[in-house]
């Protein structure tokens, strides 16, 4: 039995122990963890990303995002002090939200502030 109840604690710590992995990008390179939990992310077209008085403001149109479906019916407005957003890796922008639209992280190309 003591056999048995080593093994069931090996085995949960083994688990445990497993690396938090996150979600990649389409051109490859992976989300951080901490800015989703493997859906949250996702590309957003540069025309829905405009500047504004110290950051960015993003509009997300419902559909255009995994996290803000046709459902939604209104679009989310977003404003990012340019010190929320990360570099984006690819160049591009990339979008990680919640499912009730809160910002988890923002990505924006180099020179885009």
């Amino acid at each position: 039995m003591r056999l048995i109840a080593s093994f069931a604690m090996v085995a949960i710590l083994a688990v445990g122990a497993a690396p938090a992995l996150s979600h990649q990008a389409p051109s490859g390179w992976d989300y951080p963890f901490y800015c989703c939990s493997g859906a949250d992310c996702a590309p957003i077209a540069a025309e829905t990303v405009r500047e504004g008085h110290g950051g960015f403001i993003v509009t997300v149109a419902p559909g255009t995002h995994p996290m803000w479906p046709t459902e939604r019916r209104q679009p989310l407005i977003l404003e990012i002090p340019y010190d929320k957003a990360k570099e984006s890796p690819d160049g591009h922008f990339h979008l990680c939200i919640d499912d009730a639209g809160d910002l988890l992280c923002f990505f924006a190309p180099a020179g885009s502030s």
